[in-house]
């Protein structure tokens, strides 16, 4: 059975050292994935994620902007839309809209 969802412009995340971004879920356990959980990702200009790390894989799409993306030992890594980076679990990373527009991201994380 196939699962449609439908997003909107999604939740403001509040999280130290991160700054505007919102995210919704659109698709993770909750909703019957059991292999991956995928989020939207809306950076304003100049937003950014908290530097972190995650224990699974994680590939961020670029849909939307020009996002730079710091991680492993402080690589930085500029992407456009089309461009996808895969973060490997337990590396640290975090992006950064470097646009004038809001950038759009899709995330997905392996379970």
């Amino acid at each position: 059975m196939a699962l449609i969802t439908r997003t909107s412009q999604g939740k403001r995340i509040q999280q130290t050292g991160a700054r505007g971004i919102r995210e919704a879920l659109l698709a993770g356990p909750a909703s019957g994935s059991n292999r991956f959980t995928v989020r939207k990702i809306f950076l304003e200009p100049d937003g950014c994620t908290a530097r972190a790390s995650f224990d699974r894989t994680a590939v961020y799409f670029i849909h939307q902007g020009r996002i730079s993306i710091s991680h492993g030992s402080g690589e930085l890594d500029l992407l456009a839309p089309g461009d996808a980076v895969t973060i490997n679990p337990d590396e640290m990373h975090h992006l950064h809209n470097i646009d004038k527009m809001i950038a759009v991201v899709i995330k997905v994380v392996s379970q």
